[in-house]
């Protein structure tokens, strides 16, 4: 009667250890048709994000120097923003 029942205990082991590996095998399926799809709308994921960034900065840092302001900026040098340090014609070629 003992073995009967540790006969049934170790099927029952080893049937819950072919589902886990059955569920393991069909979570990997899934994960990589996923990513697979995902993968055709990652660009334009990407670039949607990029656009939504860029006009959220914009919105919270403001304008970045603009050349012609009259204002020497950061970011602004004498070959980029001549204007401003009034001496466009030292770098003109």
């Amino acid at each position: 009667m003992l073995i009967k029942i540790q006969n049934c205990q170790n099927k029952k082991k080893s049937k819950s250890a072919q589902s886990a590996i059955e569920y393991l095998l069909l979570l990997a399926v899934v994960v990589s048709i996923v990513l697979v799809g995902f993968n055709k709308y990652l660009p334009r994921t990407y670039n949607a994000a990029q656009v939504y960034f860029n006009r959220a900065s914009v919105g919270v840092l403001g304008d970045g120097p603009r050349c012609g302001d009259g204002t020497i900026t950061f970011g602004e040098t004498p070959e980029t923003c001549c204007v401003d340090f009034g001496s466009c014609g030292s770098f003109v070629n």
